[in-house]
């Protein structure tokens, strides 16, 4: 059974292009265009791994992760973040994170591709896994 990823991210044409090329890569995409979103897709659903976009309206990347975090559903569940800004304005927010890692815009797919990978070895988790 393929792995389920989430992608969240405000921008459609961003998500899309995501989908598509994980998709090509066989796992199983679901998708949110906000903050709100990923965190009830996150808990319905419990991908193995959310792609995570940090500035968003309604709720922003950062603050899902907090309420990810508290949550014991989603809490073990590792996120790659997507981000516009420069890194030295996002990493010291990240770098204490467990299970987290980013990525910067514009997007290169053969370095999400293997950060995907990557995420997904490190962090063994089951959808349905709680501990």
């Amino acid at each position: 059974m393929p792995k389920t990823i989430l992608v969240v991210d405000d921008d459609p044409s961003i998500v899309n292009l995501l989908k598509e090329d994980l998709e090509i890569e066989g796992y199983r995409v679901i998708f949110g265009y906000d903050g709100q979103m990923a965190l009830q897709q996150a808990r319905t659903s419990r991908p193995h791994l959310i792609v995570l976009d940090v500035n968003m309206p309604l709720l922003g990347g950062l603050k899902a992760l907090e309420y990810l975090r508290e949550s014991p559903e989603t809490q073990r569940i590792p996120v790659l973040f997507l981000t516009g800004e420069a890194s030295s304005n996002v990493a010291p927010h990240l770098d204490a994170q467990p299970r987290v890692a980013h990525v910067k815009k514009p997007i290169d797919l053969d370095d999400l591709n293997s950060l995907v990978r990557q995420l997904l070895e490190k962090y063994p988790t089951e959808p349905d896994e709680t501990q």
